[in-house]
């Protein structure tokens, strides 16, 4: 599962100062504190900054489902500046991995929102005063934290990084584009965006000259003729259309800092904002230079973001989820099959009525804080029934938590208890069985929320399937068993037999062979002709069947998981003593005749294979016997053919001799006799002196013979 971390908060109870603040509201703003999710409060957290023109504010939520909200309005109209800052007991520290996460909402007017706002990481000298040098009127390009370009004169960058907020690295979400490049609009600050294609998210320095390219208006008029404008280098770009951002929906942002390799990962849109259950989401990492943004080398950086518009706006607001601070905990959500003893993952299936336990596992990792008075709010997944839930903590101590409540598929409960250093953990345990379907029924995967004023953590149950369960009964059209002759294959014929009302065709069911205990490869039933019959054949090659009994079972499965009883067949092969192989022709080496007697040694192509399949203990012996050798034309080969072994040689004639011997074992074996004869021994041809040259041949004959 998922598992969801978040760093906690230190609530005081001071009132934050809001300077400035014009209110301002609409349709538009209404909705989305109505629509608000849930977050934490920022007493003393945040802070709008202290400009005399700062616009930014804290505000309270109006969404009945969720406590405890509150959000940070950065604009909400026209030509205004926001910043709201994090205060100084709340900096981020880039000594550390520090991980964050929020919501974000940028109006819901599509291709007429303007301007954007930004994420923004800063340690100028100003502090909370941080600002743009706007001049006169502020200038939504900058989203309240990059360069003024308002100088149609300034040739270099140099002086446009020194209005934008200093030794600072933005995020920007920009959701107005900024491309004119002609004469009559320079010194307009609505260049940034040239090259870019529609609404973005993308990062880079504020306050470094290398943000910025200084481009002429003209490159043939005289300088006197012409106007300058600023292009923009855009980091991590994340691009998309007019839905990406002002659409009328809460974003979710996660970021990630690995202090070692001073990398920041942002993910955007990584959770869905009507059931909070975790996507995939947009994602960019970009390497960060701790000389631009840390210069004294402090460690630590305060952080919030800024806003600006001009002719036109958008309602830009943020809810705070995790912010680094004093309490880091998490939480993860596992659904375990009971009846199977399996934890399920997406896509892993429960079956009809099968037991299950739900659990939320709370761990308090760490912090100077507290978790408590934390609020579960659980979206328990559906088409389960839940007949019982408890919740245990780390201390050892349980209670049973009231399923009065559950209304619908939620669920909420107060923890009695704080989680902490000496009591680290909470399990809510809720058990009952799936429900009882004829198909195949989705169960989705819902986010549950642990809230309190001090840390927000949420986890996602997996996606499952609840599969119908019902009998698959596996009858055999061929009896219980059938003698097979050696050599032949083996059939059976079975029929599958599924409930009335249950429709599957025979191609949905897998049949699951094994032969003496060793898995066959599994098949489907052909359609056939009639492809409602649920009968099959069973074939099984010969050369898999071992002489007597062999123990065939099979077992069908359906689509849904539904497994029939086992079926066992057995295949009886009638045992036998046979030759398995001999060779057609035999030859001994040719020689040179000297005029002196030799004795000849065999080819390489001699071959005489035994096969016993009798019960182990049975005794064979293999004789033979030969005709005189001779030429075709009848002349007769002056030697004779003749058997070695360690009693000396015995004449081949046509009296049978014993040359192999060998006994049957609990296994089907082939004894090959003439292999067994060293080079020495076996059949031999001996010659006379008097031996004349030629080719001779002979015929011997093999017999088999069983020994009582």
């Amino acid at each position: 599962m998922t598992v969801r971390k978040w760093w906690g908060l230190l609530i005081g109870v001071g009132v934050l100062a809001m300077t400035g603040v014009v209110a301002q509201a609409d349709a538009d703003f209404d909705q989305a504190l109505r629509s608000a999710p849930q977050g934490i409060s920022l007493d003393n957290i945040f802070t709008p900054g202290t400009t005399s023109n700062n616009q930014a504010a804290v505000v309270g939520t109006t969404n009945p489902a969720i406590t405890g909200t509150q959000a940070a309005k950065v604009t909400n109209g026209k030509k205004q500046f926001g910043a709201l800052w994090s205060t100084a007991d709340n900096f981020f520290h880039l000594d550390q991995n520090q991980s964050a996460s929020m919501w974000l909402y940028f109006g819901n007017t599509g291709k007429k929102a303007a301007d954007g706002m930004a994420l923004v990481f800063q340690n100028d000298r100003r502090g909370l005063a941080a600002t743009p040098s706007f001049g006169k009127t502020v200038s939504g390009e900058t989203l309240g934290v990059w360069g003024v370009d308002t100088d149609k004169k300034q040739t270099t960058s140099e002086k446009l990084a020194q209005s934008a907020i200093q030794n600072s690295w933005a995020l920007e979400f920009d959701t107005h584009l900024n491309t004119s490049t002609n004469y009559g609009n320079a010194g307009d600050a609505d260049s940034f965006d040239l090259g870019l294609k529609g609404p973005h998210i993308a990062s880079n320095y504020p306050g470094d000259q290398d943000t910025y390219e200084m481009q002429r208006t003209s490159t043939w008029l005289p300088v006197y003729s012409v106007g300058y404008y600023a292009t923009q280098t855009h980091n991590g770009v994340i691009n998309g259309d007019y839905t990406l951002l002002a659409n009328g929906s809460w974003h979710h942002l996660s970021l990630d800092w690995q202090a070692n390799t001073q990398q920041m990962t942002y993910t955007f849109d990584d959770k869905n904002p009507i059931t909070g259950t975790d996507q995939v989401g947009h994602s960019a990492t970009v390497q960060l230079d701790r000389k631009k943004i840390d210069p004294d080398n402090s460690g630590q950086i305060r952080w919030g973001f800024t806003g600006a518009t001009g002719d036109s706006y958008e309602n830009n607001l943020v809810v705070f989820e995790e912010v680094p601070g004093l309490v880091d905990a998490e939480a993860e959500a596992t659904l375990t099959n009971m009846t199977a003893g399996k934890t399920l993952t997406d896509d892993d299936v429960l079956k009809s009525r099968d037991a299950f336990k739900l659990t939320y596992q709370l761990s308090y990792v760490a912090g100077k804080q507290s978790w408590k008075d934390v609020i579960a709010e659980l979206n328990l997944p559906q088409n389960l029934t839940y007949e019982r839930a408890t919740i245990t903590y780390a201390d050892g101590s349980s209670n049973q938590i009231s399923l009065v409540g559950l209304s619908g598929q939620t669920l909420s409960y107060q923890l009695t208890k704080a989680l902490s250093d000496k009591n680290a953990s909470a399990t809510i345990s809720l058990t009952g069985v799936a429900a009882d379907v004829e198909v195949p029924t989705p169960v989705p995967a819902v986010g549950s929320a642990f809230k309190a004023v001090n840390g927000v953590v949420t986890a996602t149950t997996p996606a499952v399937i609840i599969n119908p369960k019902f009998e698959l009964h596996l009858l055999s059209l061929s009896g219980n068993s059938q003698t097979v002759k050696p050599g032949v294959d083996g059939r059976v014929n079975a029929q599958v037999v599924i409930p009335d009302g249950v429709h599957l065709e025979n191609t949905d069911i897998t049949v699951h062979p094994q032969l003496n205990g060793t898995a066959l490869t599994d098949f489907q039933i052909p359609a056939g002709t009639d492809n409602s019959s649920g009968q099959f054949t069973m074939t099984v090659p010969a050369k898999l069947l071992k002489a007597g009994d062999n123990r065939l079972t099979l077992t069908v499965e359906d689509p849904y998981g539904n497994v029939s009883n086992t079926l066992t067949h057995t295949l009886t092969v009638s045992r036998q003593l046979v030759f398995q192989s001999v060779a057609e022709a035999s030859t001994f080496r040719d020689v040179t005749l000297t005029g002196e007697s030799q004795r000849i040694k065999r080819s390489g192509d001699w071959r005489v294979q035994v096969l016993d399949t009798r019960e182990a203990g049975a005794k064979w012996v293999v004789q033979v016997t030969s005709t005189p050798f001779q030429t075709a034309n009848g002349r007769r080969l002056a030697g004779k053919l003749s058997y070695y072994d360690a009693n000396g040689p015995t004449v081949i004639n046509e009296v049978p001799v014993t040359v192999g011997q060998g006994t049957a074992a609990d296994t089907d074996v082939v004894t090959d006799v003439a292999a067994d004869w060293s080079e020495d021994q076996g059949l031999l041809l001996e010659i006379n002196s008097g031996a004349a040259e030629g080719t001779y041949e002979g015929t011997m004959t093999w017999t088999l013979n069983d020994v009582p």
